[in-house]
């Protein structure tokens, strides 16, 4: 048996579970593709945010670059979302990991409707909440790929690391 916390909502609850390497293995091949997309998509955003600052996009072409980029980003937050692992303990790792997903679905919604009315000062603000359920969720893989000695894709050091939300504080 496998002993770990989960964060939900910025409080902790153990999950005694029987996790297996294979469990933990399966989910990391479900939920790679998914993270690696979302980290290639939000690649795309700053070209538009930049072209927003400067004004080489009108605002309308600016809110339309990044709804498609939303757009396709809902379709991750919808695939996140509806992992199911069966295995408890990885439940509930995925579970805050998901609703980031959401959050972050939100901001880029906002982000939208801001550039479209030339107005991007009042986006909300969930960079914490989110940074720390991603490194929740990075930490509790790591402590099941100790105990069962996988190595974690190399790249998901970076996980809650750096910026989460695309950034417009340099305004138009």
């Amino acid at each position: 048996m496998v002993s770990m916390g989960a964060a939900a909502c910025g409080q902790s609850s153990a999950v005694r579970t029987g996790t297996s390497a294979a469990d933990l293995r399966a989910y990391l091949a479900a939920v790679e593709p998914i993270r690696l997309g979302v980290n290639t998509l939000l690649q795309g955003a700053d070209p538009i945010i930049e072209g927003f600052q400067k004004h080489t996009l009108t605002d309308a072409q600016a809110a339309a670059s990044m709804g498609s980029l939303e757009q396709t980003f809902a379709n991750y937050t919808v695939d996140i979302n509806a992992l199911r692992p069966s295995d408890p303990a990885l439940a509930a790792i995925n579970s805050p990991y998901a609703h980031t997903f959401i959050l972050e679905d939100s901001y880029l919604n906002a982000l939208v409707t801001g550039m479209a009315q030339d107005n991007v000062t009042k986006l909300p603000d969930t960079q914490s909440e989110q940074r720390a359920a991603i490194i929740e969720w990075r930490v509790q893989l790591e402590v099941l790929a100790r105990e069962f000695g996988i190595t974690l894709p190399p790249d998901l050091q970076q996980a809650g690391r750096g910026e989460i939300a695309p950034s417009v504080s340099g305004g138009s």
